[in-house]
């Protein structure tokens, strides 16, 4: 898969849960809107956009998958380096 942008990426490997239960494993972008965030909570809480894009998702039998998501939808965040 390719990933087509207007500018550069730093990319993020997470896995969060939604209010319904459901796992998400994906990527995120922590280039928003032109400026560079240093964590990936910092897309969380210090942005005030309500969706966020997760690409290369994968929840239940769906897989490869860009996904918009509401944030008042995710209950927890956890990004991959903190898994290993």
């Amino acid at each position: 898969m390719s990933v087509i942008t207007r500018g550069h990426m730093d990319v993020r490997s997470i896995t969060l849960k939604l209010v319904d239960g459901s796992i998400v494993t994906g990527k995120i972008n922590l280039i928003q809107r032109g400026e560079q965030e240093h964590r990936v909570s910092d897309i969380f809480v210090g942005r005030k956009e309500p969706f966020v894009v997760i690409f290369q998702a994968c929840i239940d039998e769906m897989e490869d998958q860009v996904l918009v998501i509401n944030k008042q939808h995710i209950i927890y965040v956890i990004p991959q380096e903190e898994l290993d």
